[in-house]
This record gives C-alpha cells, structure tokens and sequence, in this order.
C-alpha cells in the first residue's frame, strides 16, 4: 500500500457503466500522438508515476504538475513543466536520475525541481500565485506535502529554484485551489478546513479558514464567478461555499457511487470554459468498482444543484486491479480544452510500465474536447419548384438536440438575391423541414426567369450547433428551379 493511500485511510476511520471504447469527445488538433499507430490519441504528455495535482498558470498558460515520487532508493518529488509530448521517464528515470526499472525512456526531460523522498512523502502541486494580495509571491509556484504543514514556493528556474518557506500552512493538505479572481486555497483533507492564502504574518502570508466541509481534497469555482466555490469532498459530494460558509445541500451528491478505498474517491471538478452559458461541469472520480471515471453534468435552473438527469459518461479507463495512483486532476487550459491527469496504474514501480506505454492512458496527462461537434445531416430535392413553395427546403437532422439554421442565394443569370435565413430546434435524430423564402424582389426576378425559360439555381448552406455552442461542419447543397 502506497504512502498516500496508507494516510487517506487513517483519515477515513477519522472523520453508471461505459465501455472502455465508447468515445463521448473530439481529440483536439494538436495533439501529438494522434494517428501514430498504436498510440492513444488522447495522449498530451507521458512517463508519469502520480501527477496528482497539475495546473495553468493563468498568466502564461504554462502547465505544471506536481508528480508524486517512489519509496525506492533515489526516489524524487518532482515539479515538471509539462509541454505537448514530453516523456517524464518514469518509471525508467525518476527525477533526474535511474528509475526502478531497468529501461530506456525516450528522450526523457527532467524535472524543474525535485526533492528526495522522505515517507510518508507525497508532494502536493499548487499553482503559479498571481493574487496582487500576495505580492512577495508573484510568479512563485506553490507546493506543500501531504505528510507536512507547510506552504513553500520556487521559482521555475531549473538552474535556480530558490526554495523557500512561506511561513504557513495547513495540516493533512491534499489540494490548493484558485477562484475566477486568482485567489489561492488550501484544504485540509483531515479537518476539513478550506482556507484562502492572504497577506499577514511575519513572511507576509498567512491562511484563514473561510468553511469547513467534509474531507476536502479539491476546491475551484467557475471561470467569471468569483462568489462563490466549489469543494469537492473525497466522499461524493460537491459543496458550495458562499458567503460565511458551506451551504447545507451539496451541489452534487454521487456518494453511494463513489469507492473510497485507498486512493480512491472523488477527485477534483472542472467548469467548462462557457459555464455561464452552457451550465456544464465535469467530475473525476473512482466508481465502486475502482475504475477512473469522468462525468459530465449540468447545472439546473437552480445555481447552486446539478441536474442529476443531464449525466453523461465521457471518459472510462480500467483501474480495478490496485487501489493507488489514480492521478485525478481535471482542468481546462487557455485552449479550451479539458486536461486531465491519470496514475500508473498503482502498485510500486510500475511494473506493467504503462506510463511508458503510449497504447493506454495510465501515468500521463490526457488532453480531449469534451463537447464534440454535432454531426449534420442534410437532404434536398435537386429540383424544386421555388416559386410555388415560397422558397426551397430542405431537411436537416442531428445526432444530438441542436439548432439548425438555413440560408441561401438565388443565382439568376448574372444576378444574386438572398434568401430569408429559417432556423429552427431539433431533438436528437429528428428530421427537420427548413425553408429559406423568397424575398419580394427575388420572387419577381424568379417568375421572370422561368417564364424566359430560365435556369435559376439556389445555393444552400445548412448550419447546426449544439446547446454548447459547438457547430457542425456546414452542409451546402445547390437546387435548380423549376416551374
């Protein structure tokens, strides 16, 4: 059993099914193993052991991910920069040096900033501090440890580090956090605490405690609404802390699905980049079965509860055998993209050397597009009598509900009319008639066309999107008239 695993239990006795292939997303552009035989395309970067915690800095957009190290001699904390297809070496190399197994990573990069391995040691990644609260922090990255009470900060400078103490800190921290307004958090897994880094102290920081909810290992809030956050509590449930604290009914209860055991539990939450619109959130949690999963939810009419009815499954990946190394970091980058971050597979050492293998999706960091495009589908008579229809039509059809828009030009001779615009909502896989009408001036012209025994032609541009937002590839269809 793992160091972090060992801890989450001692704590405990204090205090809907996928197939691994169905796919419920896009793989962005970019990404770089995508059509490399073989590989995963989900894949963003590689050779992980436990990248617990990663994050963006919101300044620069650089991702940065806290990689928890062995209990091997020569095992290393890391810090990593992570960029598009690295190789992190695990477990071939750790930190900057020989990994457990005797391997050959390719072309592996080494970590920012390590630290040796003391158990129960587990490093806890934070995030690039950018509150103007904290200006002896500005642009120093955050860690702590789960076996420490200490905040400290470095500086992304391989070459100079500069470690330092920030004269604070929280007992048993399992996760930092940073609301919409670049404030940082800290929670106390143990008591419960959730806590907002702010000036005061001898070092010029200090932590107050602003809720206390239920084993908290995740906090964040939605992007634009800094009012509010979000705790997740390992046990299933997401909490709403505003105002003076904890609101009494979870945002989110899943509870009786969630499987605690270990390193198990509910990991971490993501808003989507279009929360205020689109209402969609994503969560990262082990089911009872241990294996990883992502869900989607949205939110309900009412702000601060989930519609339990909206659950879609985006992401399953088989975990059942161990009970550590989960990873269970969800966020969106600047791309608008969802990055998420996996274990190894558990164990010691990886002895299946997943995080080397770039067929499966243990011990990386995985970057998809969780609200892929509508697929469209579009029909129309060739020949069509415009005139007496007031328009042409034509149908369009959807693999999900969205809505559909019809425009188009009526080509005469050397002369082009637009048509009226038609749009209309589609349930999923529901055929919809669309026309888009004549207008007064290109009915004349059309009824002088046909009567000189004229060709006209009406080009169509049929167009979908979802209830994200998300278009379709637009369909273009081209009708002759006829009288």
């Amino acid at each position: 059993m793992s160091r972090l695993a060992a801890a989450l239990l001692a704590l405990a006795a204090l205090a809907a099914p996928s197939s691994a292939g169905a796919q419920a997303y896009e793989i962005p552009p970019g990404n770089p193993f995508a059509g490399q035989p073989g590989a995963a395309p989900e894949i963003w970067a590689y050779g992980f052991r436990n990248p617990y915690r990663f994050s963006f800095d919101r300044a620069e957009g650089t991702l940065i991910a806290g990689d928890v190290g062995s209990t091997a001699p020569g095992g290393r904390e890391e810090v990593n920069v992570v960029g598009r297809g690295q190789n992190f070496g695990w477990p071939c190399r750790e930190g900057a040096g020989q990994g457990p197994q005797a391997c050959t990573a390719d072309a592996p990069v080494n970590p920012v900033f390590s630290y040796p391995t003391d158990s129960p040691a587990a490093i806890v990644g934070g995030f690039v501090v950018r509150d103007p609260a904290l200006p002896g922090l500005a642009g120093r990255y955050l860690y702590t440890d789960f076996s420490s009470t200490e905040i400290r900060s470095i500086r992304l400078d391989p070459a100079n580090p500069d470690d330092r103490a920030t004269g604070t800190g929280v007992g048993n921290p399992s996760s930092f956090g940073e609301d919409a307004a670049g404030r940082i958090y800290a929670v106390n897994i143990g008591g419960g605490g959730v806590f907002r880094l702010v000036p005061g102290g001898p070092a010029g920081v200090t932590v107050e405690e602003v809720a206390t909810v239920d084993a908290p290992i995740h906090v964040t809030s939605p992007p634009g609404d800094a009012s509010r956050l979000f705790a997740v509590e390992r046990g299933g449930r997401v909490r709403v802390i505003a105002g003076t604290g904890a609101l009494a009914e979870p945002f989110l209860d899943i509870s009786g699905e969630v499987s605690v055991n270990g390193e198990r539990g509910m990991q971490s939450v993501a808003f989507a980049p279009d929360y205020a619109t689109s209402g969609r959130l994503y969560v990262f949690y082990t089911d009872l079965g241990g294996d990883l999963r992502v869900d989607e939810f949205t939110r309900s009419a009412d702000p601060n509860r989930v519609d339990p009815a909206s659950r879609r499954n985006l992401l399953f990946i088989e975990h059942s055998e161990r009970t550590n190394h989960y990873g269970g970091q969800l966020a969106f980058g600047p791309d608008g993209y969802l990055y998420i971050s996996t274990g190894d597979g558990g164990g010691q050492g990886d002895p299946e050397r997943d995080a080397q293998n770039l067929g499966n999706l243990l011990g990386k960091i995985l970057r998809i597009d969780p609200d892929p495009a509508p697929v469209l589908g579009a029909r129309a008579k060739r020949r069509q009598r415009i005139l007496r229809l007031g328009g042409a039509v034509a149908y369009g059809r959807c693999d999900e509900a969205c809505t559909l828009t019809l425009t188009g030009r009526l080509r005469i001779g050397s002369r082009s009319f637009r048509l009226r615009r038609a749009r209309r909502s589609a349930t999923a896989g529901t055929r919809v008639r669309l026309r888009a009408r004549l207008r007064p001036r290109s009915r004349r012209a059309l009824r002088r066309a046909l009567r000189r025994g004229g060709r006209p032609r009406a080009r169509l541009t049929l167009q979908a999107v979802d209830a994200g937002g998300s278009p379709a590839a637009p369909r273009v269809i081209v009708v002759r008239a006829r009288r």
